[in-house]
């Protein structure tokens, strides 16, 4: 793999709603990255001022060659 590699995960969100129910939603993130260890850091990184609990359900390699912006 190279450093231009592009993972999608799939994150499993719990949250509480109006009526203070857990409810769980699903979001999925694009994150370029070396190894799916490397997503990993990233995406917790990326959550750690959430006061959300989440699990990443999956990480994929994409066959995304760039992302223009």
């Amino acid at each position: 793999m190279n450093e231009n590699s592009y993972y999608k995960a799939t994150l499993q969100i719990e949250f509480e709603d109006a009526k203070e129910r857990i409810k769980k939603r699903r979001e999925e993130y694009i994150v370029s990255a070396v190894n799916p260890t490397d997503v990993e850091a990233k995406i917790t990184a990326h959550m750690a001022g959430s006061t959300e609990d989440f699990e990443i359900s999956s990480i994929v390699l994409t066959k995304i060659v760039d992302i223009l912006k």
